[in-house]
C-alpha cells in the first residue's frame, strides 16, 4: 500500500507503492480539486480521477487513516523531458548555484481530505487556524487569541506529508524543490521549519500563486540551529545512512 511509513495516531504516511492506493489519491483528488473547489473541469475527468501528464515521472504519497482509506496526498515531480509544471506557468529565477536537474524536484498535488477540514475557517488545506490574519490565517494580527482558537492541534496531515517527502527526497539525494502555492500555505510551512524562497512573480491560477524555491541544506541547517527538536522529528524514522552529514549526534550542541 505504502511503504517508508510514518504513523502519528491513527493516521500513517508513506509513498505510495500500489496501484490501488494511487488510484485512491487520485480519486481524492478530484473530490478536493474539481468536486469542492472547481479547479478543474468534472469533464476533463470522466473517469472521476484527477491526473495530469506528470503522474508517471512523480513520486505519490499519502496520509492513510485507520481504515486505510486516503485522506492526503501530496507528490513530487522528477525531471523528465516534460520539464516541471512551474517552468511552463512562470519565469523564475535560480537563488544560488544550480544542480543538475535531477536534483531538483517540484511539490504540487497537495491535498487534505474534506472531513479533515471540519472548520469553515480551515481552506483548503486546514492551516488558516493556525495562521495570523497578514499570513493568509484567522488568527488576530495583535492581542491575544479569542479562547474558541486556542488548542488547536497542528495540521498533521500536511505537517506528516512534508516529512514523508522530506525523507523521500533524502533517499533520492535530491537537494532542491520547486513550489508553486499560495502565500498562507508558505507562511504554514515557514511556522514548522520548511523555509522557501520566493523565486517569481504572483501568477493568477484559481487566485494568486507564487513560485517558491526549497533549498533541502539551508532549511535542515536552520533548523538545526534554531529548532534542533523539529529536526529531530523530520528525521524520525529515515535510515541513518540518509541524514545530513552535517547534522550533529545532539543538534543544538556544539
Amino acid at each position: 500500500m505504502i511503504k517508508n511509513t510514518l504513523t502519528y495516531g491513527k493516521f500513517r504516511f508513506g509513498v505510495v507503492d500500489d496501484d490501488d492506493v494511487k488510484k485512491d489519491t487520485f480519486r481524492m483528488r478530484y473530490e478536493v480539486y474539481a468536486e469542492e473547489f472547481g479547479f478543474e473541469r468534472k469533464e476533463d475527468h470522466p473517469d472521476g480521477l484527477e491526473t495530469d501528464e506528470y503522474e508517471d515521472n512523480s513520486i505519490h504519497f499519502a496520509c492513510l487513516n485507520d481504515t486505510d482509506s486516503v485522506v492526503g496526498t501530496i507528490r513530487l515531480v522528477l525531471d523528465s523531458d516534460k520539464g516541471f509544471p512551474i517552468e511552463h506557468a512562470v519565469k523564475t529565477t535560480f537563488i544560488g548555484e544550480k544542480p543538475d536537474r535531477s536534483k531538483i524536484a517540484e511539490i504540487s498535488r497537495l491535498t487534505v481530505s474534506k472531513d479533515l477540514r471540519r472548520r469553515k475557517e480551515d481552506g483548503m488545506y486546514g492551516v488558516e487556524s493556525y495562521l495570523k490574519e497578514k499570513e493568509g490565517g484567522i488568527l488576530p494580527d495583535d492581542g491575544p487569541i479569542p479562547e474558541e482558537m486556542l488548542g488547536r492541534k497542528n495540521p498533521i496531515i500536511v505537517l506528516g506529508l512534508y516529512q514523508a517527502m522530506y525523507q523521500e527526497s533524502r533517499r533520492r539525494g535530491l537537494s532542491h524543490w520547486y513550489m508553486i502555492t499560495e502565500t498562507k500555505l508558505f507562511f504554514a510551512l515557514k511556522k514548522y521549519g520548511f523555509l522557501f524562497h520566493q523565486i517569481g512573480e504572483p501568477v493568477q491560477y484559481h487566485g494568486e500563486r507564487i513560485p517558491y524555491l526549497g533549498i533541502i541544506e539551508t532549511v535542515e541547517k536552520d533548523l538545526i540551529k534554531n529548532d534542533p527538536d523539529m529536526l529531530k522529528i523530520m528525521l524520525s524514522g529515515l535510515e541513518p545512512e540518509y541524514y545530513p552529514s552535517y547534522f550533529p549526534a545532539e543538534p543544538g550542541k556544539s
